[in-house]
């Protein structure tokens, strides 16, 4: 096996759809699996999103999280960090240092 990762998008979907090809054709799922080189679930996956919203849904797509996805503050939250620390020292909040470090911050968020 090989990691389809590391395949361009467009790859990656050609092999999706050749895949699925293989499939419909009357080949098993084991025996395409193997032909290709990819995982048995992974065939699988690709099967039942063929069967359920047609071609589209082995089209290539972003990888990744949404950008807002990850973020352990809301916005709001985010802006009072920005205006506590810009402009000012962390000694200045009751914080050791003279320099803003990322644990300095994590202090004074655990702080609020």
């Amino acid at each position: 096996m090989f990691d389809v990762k590391r395949l361009s998008p467009a790859s990656q979907e050609d092999l999706r759809r050749r895949v699925v090809a293989a499939v419909e054709s009357g080949r098993t799922q084991a025996e395409v699996a193997e032909t290709f080189g990819v995982g048995l679930r992974s065939v699988s996956r690709w099967v039942n999103a063929f069967h359920r919203a047609g071609n589209r849904a082995l089209d290539a797509r972003k990888r990744g999280r949404r950008p807002e996805e990850q973020k352990a503050l809301t916005a709001r939250q985010q802006a009072r960090v920005k205006r506590a620390v810009v402009g000012k020292f962390p000694d200045q909040l009751a914080l050791p240092g003279l320099v803003w470090t990322r644990g300095q911050v994590t202090e004074l968020i655990e702080r609020w």
